[in-house]
């Protein structure tokens, strides 16, 4: 009997040790997959955020590009419309100075001859008190001559000068009237092909405003794209202009108005238009560097290249003894010896160096109320003062202080108080 109970304990304890073999292996495999399909997930997680990253600095570029294609557009406007008023005012000028040296050459020619014709006359009329007039007909023949006294010519004169006088009048109303008709002719001329000039322009600037507010448009959709896109990312995002400022209105009935006046208006608008984009893209830029600054102090990346949780945040078994609880301020991350620490985010060394329980340890501050602290290293190669970048090497994993094996400690402090940093990766 006695023989029969030991072989059966000799089985059982063999069996035993089969299935706690088994067990091992079967923990030793999952133990070994869990890793490699942390180390995956993480992976991937890091390439969508680094995507996102650049598809963020690509997009804000692009606003970029447009802003200043929009602000170079809108100067070339401005100057062919400067150009083409300079251009009609210089030809209104050039006309009118020709026309003005065209009636004074004129007059100056008059006027001269009628001086040259009365002082011939004036001379005769002093050296002679008769004068002698002769009547030849055509054949030659019964040839008449009669003499007349100056007395006599003088009243003559003076009737035919007051003749004259009318005459010289009635012509020159007439000139008059045949120069400003002359000078209607040209200036109505001169308007039409103004007006056809600018007709062309009004035209031209309307394609040309056509084309801005399209542009305007594909701007509004893409600023839109971008809000949509970091509002899936949790960003604050600034209120968009009032629309109302710069919203388009009309009718059937023009009014007092005139095309130009509407062309106007219209560039007035998207005038209006682009500084309101302007400033809501200023305002978008400034959220975008907001919530990468927020992104970059927040610590949220993994401080190792892999591992796994072997100690979770809060109470737990004591790991010396195994008897009692403890508190666990920060997760334990065990992974191989001498494998790289990262900073979880930027800011400020404040602590490096042996401390405690913790033994090689160190300390960051960060903005919006964090810290981080990192303990067990290794050793530690960054320095009290110094400013770091999310990622950046800050020492090695190690065993240094209270530890039982190769791990990483790592803390996460908000505004004085330890949080569970797992809830922030």
């Amino acid at each position: 009997m006695q023989s029969i109970y030991d072989y059966c304990g000799t089985k059982a304890k063999q069996l035993y040790a089969e299935l706690l073999a088994a067990v091992q292996s079967l923990y030793n495999h999952c133990e070994v997959k869990a890793r490699e399909f942390y180390a995956m997930l993480l992976e991937k997680v890091q390439l969508l955020y680094n995507g996102c990253l650049e598809k963020i600095a690509a997009i804000v570029a692009q606003v970029k590009a447009v802003i200043a294609v929009a602000k170079i557009q809108l100067a070339m406007f401005d100057r062919r419309v400067r150009l083409q008023v300079m251009s009609f005012v210089n030809k209104v000028q050039a006309k009118q100075q020709e026309l003005v040296e065209r009636i004074q050459a004129k007059k100056r020619r008059v006027v001269g001859r009628m001086k040259a014709r009365y002082h011939a006359l004036r001379s005769t009329w002093r050296r002679n008190q008769h004068f002698t007039f002769w009547f030849i007909p055509a054949d030659g023949q019964n040839i008449a001559k009669t003499h007349v006294k100056k007395t006599h010519l003088k009243y003559a004169m003076t009737a035919v000068a007051s003749f004259l006088v009318f005459v010289s009048c009635t012509i020159g109303v007439l000139a008059h009237f045949a120069v400003q008709n002359e000078q209607q002719k040209q200036e109505l001329a001169a308007y039409k092909q103004t007006k056809s000039e600018q007709e062309q322009t009004i035209r031209q600037l309307r394609l040309m405003a056509e084309t801005n507010q399209k542009k305007l448009a594909a701007l509004s959709k893409l600023e839109d794209q971008v809000r949509s896109q970091m509002e899936k990312s949790g960003a604050q995002l600034p209120p968009k202009s009032n629309a109302s400022d710069y919203a388009g209105q009309g009718g059937p009935v023009l009014g007092s108005a005139n095309p130009a006046n509407i062309v106007l208006e219209q560039e007035k608008n998207i005038g209006l238009e682009a500084d309101a984009k302007k400033v809501d893209l200023e305002n978008l830029l400034s959220a975008i560097e907001a919530e990468n600054y927020r992104r970059e102090v927040t610590p949220s990346q993994w401080p190792t290249s892999g591992g796994y949780i072997s100690s979770s945040f809060g109470g737990r078994a004591n790991p010396f003894g195994g008897y009692g609880r403890d508190w666990h301020p920060g997760i334990d991350i065990a992974t191989d010896y001498g494998e790289p620490v990262y900073a979880s985010a930027a800011g400020y060394v404040q602590q490096a160096g042996w401390y405690g329980g913790y033994g090689i340890y160190a300390r960051i501050n960060h903005d919006y109320g964090y810290q981080t602290a990192y303990g067990h290293m290794s050793r530690v190669v960054c320095r009290a003062g110094q400013y770091v970048k999310k990622g950046e090497i800050i020492g090695y994993v190690g065993s240094t202080g209270y530890s039982t094996g190769p791990h990483l400690h790592f803390e996460v402090i908000h505004y004085g108080e330890q949080v569970d940093p797992s809830s922030l990766m």
